[in-house]
């Protein structure tokens, strides 16, 4: 008898839960990561411009606020801060996060040029040598 009514408080709560997250407008993680190309299409609405990069990428970029940009490439979002640099012709962005554990991402783009470079965290590397990912054009 205990047991059933706990089963039947079990359910109770994760209906109740459901129902709340239901109300909230909340979607499940699962549902987003498997419509992940909705997801970003809706991110990147307003403020993109688009690069085509070496090897056919297109890498969109979307600005977010004054130091803050967002790319999208690879399958993936990167968020990168701006910083600041001598070479004050061309803006810096960067992210610890990258395409693979230990590397960043450093995007460095003039008027109608970009640069993605692969960010090493070795102070005795210069930003000039950091391994470049993708030559990049603005489109049109």
């Amino acid at each position: 008898m205990i047991r059933v009514l706990g089963d039947v408080a079990f359910v109770t709560t994760v209906f109740s839960i459901s129902l709340v997250l239901s109300a909230c407008q909340m979607v499940p993680e699962q549902t987003v990561t498997n419509n992940s190309a909705a997801t970003k299409n809706a991110v990147f609405k307003n403020n993109v411009q688009q690069y085509q990069c070496d090897e056919q990428v297109v890498i969109r970029r979307q600005k977010l606020d004054e130091d803050t940009i967002r790319l999208g490439f690879a399958h993936r979002i990167f968020e990168l801060t701006q910083f600041s640099v001598p070479d004050k012709s061309q803006n810096f962005y960067r992210t610890e996060q990258g395409l693979s554990q230990g590397k960043g991402l450093l995007w460095i783009e003039n008027e109608q040029q970009a640069t993605l470079k692969t960010m090493l965290f070795d102070p005795a590397i210069h930003l000039e040598d950091y391994p470049v990912i993708y030559q990049c054009q603005l489109k049109s």
